[in-house]
């Protein structure tokens, strides 16, 4: 009797998460081949580009309302050194009110303005200068029309997810070809201001996006341009090319950096896909030029 019990009783806990929530799990594995020319010294490395895997859950609650979770998990695929690496781990409420989530999450900003400030595929000119994934963080997004709106607030007195601030970010797509985004984050804890813009415009094949962000960090004030265009030649093959500068100012002086950039990536189908890039980076001093190949499984 006490045996059908506990099998009745493990029975109930496997097929709970079932009755609440549909749950689905995804991944990446993304490897690249990397060849890297300081001008000094040639190196060649087999080295890991953003694999993962995480877990979406969802549940319908009633009166238009879902509740959602997210857990997303980086993981090492170039050595056998293993380990994981929190990414993403939030859980929210969505409905006609909009969205609230809270935990570790996308920022604000990045939403926003980083996407486009950001289009590189493993190096170049994406220096986007806001925060990327922020912990201790209640976020509220939602979107009338054309414009999508987002707002978070980051709780964190004891500074082990970034400390305190808060962020805003908009974007507004009035047709199906031109975006516009703008952001804004304040970090309280490292004294450090950030606002950028960004636009996307698209005319047949053809893919333009700039962006400009402002960062104050103290005495110290950062700048950060991006110009790139992109092509889709065929439903698998894309190209794009991108000129990027960052210019720091501080006490010393002032000290720019150009990045440029050309990538081109072939879908070969099932989640699979392979690309080849090539980036130059010169800092006035110094020029460092990166080749590299790589192959990417999504699931």
């Amino acid at each position: 009797m006490n045996k059908k019990l506990i099998a009745v009783a493990v029975a109930g806990i496997v097929a709970a998460p079932a009755a609440y929530a549909d749950i689905s799990a995804y991944g990446r594995i993304h490897n690249r081949i990397q060849i890297t020319d300081s001008g000094s010294s040639e190196t060649q490395n087999v080295n890991n580009t953003g694999s993962r895997f995480g877990f979406r859950g969802s549940g319908d609650i009633g009166n238009g309302m879902t509740a959602f979770a997210r857990y997303e998990f980086g993981t090492t695929t170039d050595t056998n050194a293993g380990g994981v690496s929190n990414r993403l781990s939030f859980v929210g409420l969505s409905g006609p009110f909009g969205s609230v989530s809270l935990g570790q999450q996308w920022s604000a900003y990045y939403q926003n303005v980083g996407t486009h400030a950001s289009p590189n595929i493993a190096n170049g000119p994406g220096q986007q200068l806001g925060p990327f994934r922020t912990g201790n963080t209640l976020q509220y997004s939602n979107s009338l029309g054309p414009i999508s709106m987002m707002v978070d607030a980051r709780v964190d007195d004891a500074d082990d997810g970034g400390g305190n601030g808060f962020g805003l970010g908009a974007t507004l797509r009035p047709m199906d070809n031109f975006t516009l985004a703008g952001g804004y984050d304040s970090n309280d804890t490292d004294d450090t201001d950030t606002m950028g813009v960004s636009a996307v415009a698209g005319f047949g094949i053809l893919s333009f996006a700039v962006s400009h962000e402002q960062q104050d960090v103290g005495d110290m004030e950062n700048k950060n341009t991006l110009f790139a265009v992109g092509a889709s030649v065929t439903d698998q093959l894309y190209l794009s090319t991108a000129f990027g500068q960052t210019e720091i100012e501080g006490a010393s002086g002032v000290t720019e950096t150009d990045r440029v950039n050309a990538s081109a990536t072939y879908r070969i189908g099932g989640g699979l896909r392979t690309w080849v890039e090539f980036a130059n980076t010169d800092d006035g001093s110094s020029e460092t030029d990166v080749v590299a190949i790589g192959l990417r499984m999504d699931f």
